[in-house]
């Protein structure tokens, strides 16, 4: 090294050669001038003159990037415990505020109830008016219920009615009634267990006026839920009502159609008249028959229901897009079963002989033996749709039967498993919670300004020199 250096530089370059972290690390500094008698200062400056004599530089750059992380965190810890006054004081003071607060903070009183759907109302005449079971589906009118109460709960209707009913416009000290709703909101909380239950809890200063509140809570759900069931009842049976009167008159025409059918052509059923000649046929096309009645029977049973769906639920809901889609397999289905069915009629006309005619007793044709296949074909088109109208009859007769009842009756929609009691201990505030969190809150926020302030300590001091 070509300069000239003081002995007291020499010094200086020899504890950066010892100590290369005291460049950048003013906790370290610190230490290392404290024990060779010099101020923080006095070695920070000397270390300035250094790097402007070009002594050191580049090489303390390097030095101080492979600093190794234990001398950095050794010397954070170091600056922590030198520093544990500061934190104990912040704590002791912000612990001590936190509890007096605490313990002046008003008690509040939790009254609780645990509910279930009792199957009463819309949702039971869902499924007692169709014996396709909703479950098969993947569904549940049961959790279908809880929703329509926590919906119902979260209404309108309902808060302003508790609003009103208690007064709380006053007692939360509230401007007018929309603040009051929503602070009766916030404490109100509504919570869906695994075994699919509803809890309705309440707090409130007053642990009477919360199991009140609860009480109160629940007879409007359940008004409001009777009052839904009634008027999707009522819905229901003019629906069902109108299906009927509509079913009547297909019935009678459909009736009337074979009736005259029969009279002109003297078919009454070909298929059953010549079933003793052909029985293997006859019975393969009966066996078709009867599955397409079957399935025409279900179909009925799903419009009905998907009637009766969307009168209580929102379009979207996965109910109403479940019976929707089992509606058009049927219809597919049925249409498979109609072509099967024309089909094997047919085939079943085209072989008729003249032979297997004259062997059935007391049979007589008003019409050419030619026409048979054609006019056999009609007529069995005729008996379907009678069969078909019959069926649809005998359904629609007890469902809108069932709809009437469900329009006037009057009985629970929830059952209540646990009902609200007045509460003996205190919902809140946690004491214990609000000292601990602001205890360690304090700690943190102690360490980080300690950090903070010692690490910009030369940001700061050279900024103080630049204003100078």
């Amino acid at each position: 090294m070509s300069m000239n250096l003081s002995q007291h530089e020499k010094k200086i370059l020899s504890l950066v050669e010892k100590h290369p972290t005291i460049v950048a690390d003013p906790v370290e500094r610190k230490r290392i001038a404290e024990l060779n008698g010099m101020s923080e200062k006095t070695l920070r400056n000397r270390l300035a003159d250094l790097k402007r004599y070009g002594v050191i530089g580049d090489k303390s750059q390097s030095q101080k990037v492979t600093v190794p992380e234990t001398k950095v965190l050794q010397g954070n810890v170091q600056l922590f415990w030198n520093r544990r006054r500061f934190i104990f004081k912040n704590t002791i003071i912000v612990t001590s505020v936190a509890l007096i607060v605490s313990l002046l903070l008003p008690k509040w009183y939790a009254s609780k109830a645990v509910v279930l759907s009792s199957g009463a109302g819309k949702f039971n005449f869902l499924s007692a008016i169709s014996p396709i079971p909703v479950a098969d589906f993947g569904l549940s009118t049961i959790n279908e219920d809880i929703n329509n109460f926590i919906a119902i709960l979260q209404s309108r209707t309902v808060k302003e009615y508790m609003v009103n009913k208690f007064n709380l416009v006053d007692r939360y000290k509230q401007r007018d009634i929309e603040f009051a709703m929503e602070s009766f909101e916030e404490k109100m909380e509504l919570e869906v267990t695994e075994e699919g239950t509803l809890e309705i809890s309440i707090i409130d200063k007053d642990p009477l006026v919360a199991k009140q509140m609860v009480s109160e809570t629940l007879f409007m759900l359940d008004q409001i839920n009777q009052n839904i069931g009634m008027e999707a009842g009522k819905y229901n049976r003019e629906f069902l009502e109108r299906r009927l009167n509509q079913n009547k008159h297909d019935l009678e025409k459909a009736e009337f159609a074979l009736k005259t059918f029969q009279e002109k052509t003297g078919i009454i059923d070909l298929v059953a008249q010549l079933s003793s000649t052909m029985q293997m046929s006859a019975q393969a096309y009966n066996s078709i028959f009867e599955a397409y009645t079957e399935l025409y029977a279900k179909k009925i049973e799903t419009e009905t229901e998907l009637a009766v769906a969307k009168t209580t639920l929102s379009i979207n809901n996965p109910t109403i897009m479940q019976l929707e889609k089992l509606l058009n397999e049927q219809t597919f289905q049925l249409e498979r079963l109609m072509i099967k069915l024309d089909e094997k009629l047919q085939y079943l006309l085209s072989n008729i002989t003249p032979t297997q005619v004259d062997a059935v007793p007391n049979i007589e044709f008003s019409v050419s033996f030619n026409s048979l296949p054609s006019l056999g074909l009609e007529n069995g088109r005729l008996i379907r749709e009678v069969e078909l109208q019959s069926r649809i009859q005998e359904l629609l007769i007890p469902q809108f039967e069932q709809a009437k009842l469900e329009e006037t009756k009057n009985i629970p929609t929830l059952q209540v498993i646990d009902k609200p009691k007045v509460a003996i201990n205190k919902a809140k505030p946690k004491r214990a919670l609000i000292v601990i969190g602001a205890t360690l809150m304090s700690i943190l926020l102690s360490i980080i300004f300690i950090y903070i302030d010692q690490h910009t300590r030369d940001l700061r001091s050279a900024l103080k020199q630049t204003k100078m």
